[in-house]
């Protein structure tokens, strides 16, 4: 490794992708800057994965550091188990990713570029720490993907400074996705983990928010590219899902989308909308796969009134 170059570990989460899977490791293997360690992740597939990993001979490389989950712990569950191994490693930064993200050959290099070049610059007036630095996302067929949030929290003068870096191709962000995620070791080890129990969706935005507004500034950078091969590259969206399975994972992004916005906005609307989309649940019968939708729109926005107080101990308890 170049002499003053950082130590990093990537954490990659997999459930029954094993060919996107190999695909991904070939991606963040052959990166123009090398990682240190792999640490991966399996959430207890049913594919294959390991007999294909083993095939490969990915088992026996001695940067990669495979997990075999108990259990499918969910994405959340598998970032958690992740960070919280690298955490206990010899590493200045994260690059965390699903095994559908397939980065480009200098998405790393880009991205700590682009950490170097904030560090040393004296632009602005608010210096504030790295939390974490994102990727730009494209679908399969360049569609806009895993959009970060625009940061606009003022300055000192009251003027928002999101564009300090944009001649880089550098914005300021509030939160992003687990999709090429650069994430400072100091930020996770002021504000701990994620949490396990979200399951799927929110988890990422949660815990990068937690981030930016207990440690430091993120960054979006527009010249480290990575490819998201979802199998579907549109935004979620329950009204138009086809899938009674995906359905049903919906409860999950109604609940900690309503305690992520709970927590960090401090709207006192949100319980009366949970209370309303309770109210309204049942008009969802009329639709197609009309059971499952009311069922994922009623569980998701009870558990976020009545489990609202478990995940809140979570996160202050996290900080540090």
């Amino acid at each position: 490794m170049e002499a003053g170059m950082p130590k990093i570990a990537c954490v990659v989460v997999t459930y029954n992708r094993k060919k996107l899977l190999m695909e991904c490791l070939g991606a963040v293997l052959g990166q123009s800057v090398p990682v240190h360690t792999l640490v991966l992740i399996d959430n207890a597939s049913t594919d294959g994965t390991r007999d294909a990993l083993r095939q490969a001979g990915l088992l026996d490389d001695p940067r990669i550091i495979y997990r075999l989950m108990d259990k499918n712990t969910g994405g959340s569950g598998g970032f958690y188990e992740g960070i919280r191994m690298a955490r206990e490693m010899d590493v200045d930064w994260l690059w965390v990713m699903d095994d559908d993200t397939i980065p480009g050959n200098t998405c790393l290099e880009n991205l700590i570029r682009a950490q170097r070049l904030i560090s040393a610059s004296d632009r602005g007036n608010e210096k504030r720490p790295i939390s974490f630095l994102a990727s730009a996302i494209y679908g399969p067929e360049g569609e806009y993907m895993n959009l970060p949030t625009v940061d606009a929290k003022p300055s000192g003068n009251g003027y928002a400074y999101w564009y300090q870096f944009l001649q880089d191709g550098i914005v300021n962000i509030c939160d992003a996705t687990f999709v090429s995620l650069l994430i400072s070791m100091a930020a996770v080890r002021k504000c701990g983990l994620p949490n396990r129990d979200y399951f799927i969706w929110g988890d990422d935005g949660e815990y990068t928010t937690r981030m930016t507004r207990f440690y430091g500034d993120a960054y979006f950078v527009g010249n480290s590219v990575a490819i998201h091969k979802r199998l579907n590259a549109k935004a979620l969206d329950i009204e138009h899902e086809t899938d009674p399975k995906r359905i049903r994972m919906y409860k999950y992004l109604y609940r900690n989308n309503a305690i992520n916005d709970r927590y960090y906005k401090k709207r006192n609307h949100v319980a009366a909308h949970c209370v309303r989309n309770i109210l309204v649940s049942p008009l969802q019968l009329r639709k197609k796969h009309g059971f499952d939708k009311m069922l994922a729109l009623f569980q998701g926005n009870w558990e976020a009134l009545t489990k609202y107080s478990y995940f809140k101990k979570y996160i202050d308890d996290q900080i540090q």
